[in-house]
């Protein structure tokens, strides 16, 4: 009996743990929400609802529905034109995972977003008229990839 009660007791305080670093992580993921209004809050907004439309794209091509991937595509190319315009040189924030090398590097910073909305545009054609989706979406998540590589602070559990 007293084995039972201490495993019910361990197995509670796991699950109390869990559910406490869970919580954690989330606070810590919406840590954003907090800021006041301007550009970092805004660039970590559109950002999101970039991750939202990317993770839709991935969603069409998993459930194969590939044609499903041209309107999050069609938003993609719509959010990124305004990103640029959200880097103030020296906007910085400890809630911000911007990397202070983005105003260094400004030109490669800037072709990057170029070349995401191009491999966005070309994500939305292939899923209008029929192409290889899964090819396009691979260039565009390597996009997305590479400028977080260069521009952008891994999360702490990454």
């Amino acid at each position: 009996m007293q084995n039972s009660i201490r495993t019910n007791a361990l197995v509670l305080a796991a699950l109390l743990a869990g559910s406490f670093a869970l919580e954690s992580a989330a606070r810590a993921d919406e840590a954003w929400k907090n800021l006041p209004p301007g550009p970092i809050r805004d660039r970590i907004e559109l950002m999101e609802k970039v991750g939202d439309d990317a993770k839709a794209i991935n969603d069409a091509l998993k459930a194969g529905t590939p044609a499903d991937a041209a309107a999050p595509a069609d938003d993609i190319v719509a959010l990124i034109p305004k990103f640029d315009a959200l880097f103030p040189e020296g906007s910085t924030s400890p809630d911000s995972r911007a990397k202070k090398n983005i105003w260094a590097a400004w030109d490669e910073f800037e072709a990057f977003s170029t070349y995401l909305t191009d491999a966005a545009a070309e994500v939305a054609i292939a899923a209008r008229d029929g192409g290889d989706v899964k090819a396009a979406s691979r260039k565009m998540f390597k996009s997305c990839k590479s400028c977080h590589k260069k521009f952008r602070l891994p999360k702490d559990d990454e």
